[in-house]
């Protein structure tokens, strides 16, 4: 009795196909954080074929995280591991076809570019916006497309990156000193739902590039409340200033 391929749901879906699922297997993607959104992109990415993940994150299970970080468990939180080193246990044990590099380190200017050494594509679930801009920064000048998202309370966004096609992240908020001080799960919580929303369209997002249909990813920043329903694309305008511009 032949076994079913195990991507053949990916094969025989018109908008990837077995040409579409090679790419996603010769592709190599960072998984910037691994909290509530990373997590899951991790998941996903993995069982989706990612030929090589690096995953990287600088803190370590806690009790709390349990409710809306998917990637572990109780057991993690117990043994004090890493969320890289637990995260690549996991996704091992979900897919041992992939490479998987676990990083435990701040995403910040002194790592950023050994970070993003090598990829096709960044993918982003961290809740600090600052790490943001260094990633931004750094993919512009290696023109590696950019996908990231949020979420916050019932709400969360997702953005798109195209280096030389599309705005960027200063494009949208150009001073990262306005943004840093906006409310994180931390202190005024999160909906696990909108959480895994946010992180199921970054794939998506994700998955549009890696099959090669850069044209029909997100044209702004899509807003969404969770909660209510609503779903908003918000235009987002080049700003002719902007690093992405000169690059």
């Amino acid at each position: 009795m032949n076994e079913t391929p195990r991507y053949s749901r990916h094969e025989l879906l018109r908008l990837i196909g077995s040409e579409g699922q090679e790419k996603i297997k010769r592709s190599r993607v960072f998984v910037a954080g691994l909290g509530a959104l990373g997590s899951l992109i991790a998941i996903l990415l993995a069982r989706a074929g990612v030929g090589f993940l690096r995953i990287v994150d600088q803190d370590y299970p806690e009790l709390h995280n349990l409710h809306r970080q998917l990637l572990y468990d109780e057991k993690d939180v117990k043994q004090g591991i890493s969320k890289a080193d637990a995260a690549q246990r996991h996704l091992e044990a979900v897919n041992s076809q992939i490479e998987i590099e676990a990083v435990t380190t701040i995403i910040g200017p002194d790592t950023v570019d050994r970070l993003t050494e090598g990829v096709d594509l960044v993918v982003d679930g961290l809740d600090n916006i600052i790490p943001r801009y260094f990633i931004n920064d750094s993919i512009l000048a290696r023109r590696i497309p950019y996908v990231f998202g949020g979420a916050i309370e019932a709400s969360g966004n997702v953005m798109t990156i195209i280096p030389g096609k599309t705005p960027c992240l200063r494009c949208l908020w150009p001073r990262p000193d306005a943004v840093a001080n906006h409310p994180r799960a931390s202190e005024v919580g999160v909906l696990s739902a909108a959480a895994t929303a946010v992180a199921s369209l970054e794939v998506t997002e994700a998955i549009k590039i890696l099959v090669g249909r850069e044209d029909e990813v997100l044209s702004g920043l899509l807003v969404m409340d969770i909660w209510n329903d609503i779903f908003h694309v918000a235009a987002v305008e080049p700003d002719p200033a902007c690093l992405c511009r000169k690059l």
